[in-house]
């Protein structure tokens, strides 16, 4: 088969794909923010999905106008006993500290090469926040049963941000106050600045933080009422690079 190809100029605006950190954190503090929340440029990835299924087994009721996801909550309220992580390393971490808000027993499942891997900070965590947790060896599926009742704690952050992302959100819907969550090693701190900033816009409690060190929920009296929040999904760059980079060398 012969195939011409003509030289061109690229013209026009596109806007990126939403990125999967951005959009997850998302579907997260829209659960536990209690209102109507309108998350602009929503993703449509494989583990968007999952996080979007999650929050409405977990109670959330979603609908969609034109390029807007509206998610209504009223907070953590499981309408099933079980939900699935798929393959998302990051709902599995962030959601499972969530589910434990609730005092229903809930099962939690993935797939693929997620349920091959450890899960132990879980049943090292949890247990001591009044959470009953129950692992296959530190693998999927887990069982947790809470509600979660915040305490200090110090948590290892070499594996990964994730969980400690998961934790701040739990503390934040649970009104921690004068606790703290000390973290040692912890690697990739502008997922952790895109998690206090996603708390920020939908006016959860966002703790002090110290160094990336200690993260503290100071004691606060202010009871924030449900009203809509907006928030605008970020694009993933990485994903829009070869485009950017055929603008550039058109410029040549």
């Amino acid at each position: 088969m012969n195939v011409s190809i003509h030289p061109s100029r690229l013209s026009g605006n596109i806007l990126a794909a939403a990125s999967k950190s951005s959009m997850q954190r998302a579907c997260a503090a829209a659960l536990v923010a209690k209102g109507t929340s309108v998350i602009k440029n929503p993703g449509h990835s494989n583990d968007d999905k999952a996080a979007l299924d999650i929050i409405q087994r977990l109670g959330a009721i979603i609908s969609y106008r034109d390029n807007e996801l509206v998610i209504q909550s009223n907070g953590v309220a499981p309408t099933e006993n079980s939900i699935n992580c798929g393959e998302s390393g990051l709902s599995i971490r962030m959601f499972t500290p969530l589910v434990a808000l609730s005092e229903k027993a809930i099962s939690i499942e993935g797939t693929g090469s997620l349920v091959t891997r450890p899960m132990d900070f879980f049943d090292e965590i949890l247990p001591s926040l009044g959470v009953k947790v129950e692992s296959q060896q530190g693998k999927l599926p887990l069982h947790i049963q809470g509600p979660i009742k915040p305490v200090d704690i110090e948590i290892d952050g070499s594996l990964s941000s994730q969980f400690l992302t998961g934790m701040l959100l739990a503390y934040a819907a649970s009104d921690a106050s004068g606790v703290s969550i000390k973290v040692k090693n912890l690697k990739s701190k502008p997922y952790i600045d895109l998690t206090l900033a996603v708390m920020k816009q939908f006016d959860l409690k966002v703790p002090e933080n110290h160094n990336y060190e200690t993260f503290y929920f100071a004691p606060s009296d202010l009871q924030v009422q449900p009203y809509t929040h907006h928030y605008t999904v970020e694009g993933d760059w990485s994903g829009a690079a070869f485009l950017l980079v055929a603008v550039e060398l058109q410029g040549l």
